[in-house]
């Protein structure tokens, strides 16, 4: 019986992806093949119609936006272009996380529902459900967009992530039959480095598929040891986390032939925006979901301005996410590209999450991507993370690196009080590990402090 279900299994992923993944996702493909190139008019007139059609659905279905949506006084039929739509009161973690029962739907039968939850960047994680289907269209959208960088999605790949833990002693996995190398990012270290190399020299995947902290400790481990282009991927795939400038700047010249390419999204899939293929400018796809990215007052934020993404998922019936505020903050571009011509919203900067910000005694928020870590001060820093547990005070933990001395500290002092402003007091902790969250990701900010944002 084995026998035969290893030989299906290898004559199943022998089939082209587009096969392999069924009906709904050639059809999703063929869709997005052509309505990328819409006008805006045409994508605005899509997603209203796709926006009344999931109120409608909410409310049929869903007894927490039912009560929620009776209680504001709000009916489907009034929803008649999308200015109606930020009449819709919007709902977050909490609600959800304590309410999971009452925002699953009624439509989608038990045996049905796939339990997922987010990573819990905050310290609690959000659970909730998914159908087979959003991995088909999660895979169509990010197939369409990977696809601009020059990946297919039947070649070799590297992962380089934790999904996949193992063992400090068995650290990785191929799978021959998805042609894919699996590398645990959980034990990449100084010590396990030359393993990690040697498994990728022998496999020489095309491509890697990593989160940006775990890539660009590589690529950090690979420059110090003066081995820049050693691996020669053709594209870097980066997703789940912020991607720094310092970061970028390390792929590059780490993996020198190498195309960066990254992908804006989460969990709860209500939003998705990917690079351009023609720019660093990340495309908000209008098929995947509605994004509204609104500041501080509430008010839908200006072209430059930062603000929080709140998102509605256009393809999750199971635990619909509809104005979902994300706590994601992005800083809004044009409302086109005029590189490659689509008719998307840009993102000029993922900022990251509301707990990836540090907090001054005056009560500013500064973002991480304030913070340019490609300086050569910290060219004798193995690893870092900032921690903040009191308002206007910040521990810049450091691993040192072999010739660190008191001039460092004292470089690394200035350059970061720089940055961070008269208002918050700064101190450094040498540490000897920095552990890395249950998923195998770096966390370059630990905070402590439970932050808020607008209303």
């Amino acid at each position: 019986m084995n026998l035969i279900k290893n030989a299906a299994r290898r004559f199943y992923y022998k089939l082209p992806t587009r096969y392999r993944m069924g009906r709904e996702y050639r059809a999703l493909r063929k869709f997005l093949q052509e309505a990328q190139w819409w006008s805006t008019d045409r994508v605005a007139e899509w997603q209203l119609q796709r926006l009344q059609a999931i109120v409608r659905y909410a409310c049929d279905n869903v007894p927490g936006y039912h009560a929620l949506y009776k209680d504001a006084g709000i009916a489907p039929s009034d929803i008649r272009s999308l200015a109606d739509f930020k009449r819709v009161p919007r709902v977050d973690k909490k609600l959800l996380r304590d309410n999971l029962a009452d925002f699953t739907s009624r439509a989608i039968p038990q045996s049905q529902r796939i339990y997922v939850t987010t990573g819990g960047s905050t310290g609690e994680p959000l659970g909730f459900y998914h159908t087979r289907s959003n991995h088909v269209r999660e895979a169509a959208f990010l197939h369409m967009s990977f696809e601009r960088s020059g990946w297919r999605p039947d070649e070799s790949l590297a992962i380089l992530r934790g999904a996949f833990i193992g063992s400090e002693q068995q650290f990785w996995e191929f799978d021959r039959d998805k042609n894919q190398l699996l590398l645990s990012s959980y034990f990449l270290t100084e010590r396990s480095y030359e393993q990690y190399i040697e498994k990728i020299l022998a496999h020489k995947p095309r491509h890697l598929s990593a989160y940006p902290s775990s890539a660009t400790m590589l690529a950090a481990m690979i420059l110090s040891r003066g081995e820049a282009g050693r691996i020669n991927f053709q594209t870097i795939l980066l997703e789940s986390e912020n991607i720094y400038d310092w970061q970028r700047e390390k792929l590059r010249a780490a993996f020198p032939n190498a195309k960066i390419f990254g992908a804006y999204g989460h969990t709860e899939q209500a939003v998705l925006a990917t690079m351009c293929e023609r720019s660093e400018a990340y495309h908000v796809w209008p098929f995947y979901g509605h994004a509204e990215i609104l500041n501080a007052t509430g008010n839908e934020a200006q072209e430059g301005e930062s603000g929080e993404a709140i998102a509605t998922s256009f393809w999750n019936e199971a635990t619909p996410f509809i104005r979902y505020r994300t706590t994601d903050f992005v800083r809004k571009g044009a409302s086109h590209c005029a590189q490659c011509g689509r008719r998307f919203q840009l993102l000029d900067a993922i900022e990251g999450r509301l707990q990836e910000f540090i907090v001054t005694k005056t009560g500013r928020y500064i973002s991480m991507t304030a913070l340019n870590m490609h300086s050569a001060v910290f060219d004798r820093v193995r690893q870092f993370q900032f921690y903040q547990d009191t308002a206007g005070k910040v521990v810049f933990k450091v691993m040192r690196k072999e010739g660190y001395s008191e001039s460092d500290s004292h470089m690394i002092q200035r350059e970061l009080c720089k940055k961070l402003g008269d208002d918050m007091e700064l101190s450094l902790a040498f540490v000897e590990d920095i552990p890395k969250t249950s998923r195998g990701k770096h966390r370059f900010l630990e905070q402590r402090l439970e932050l808020a944002y607008g209303d």
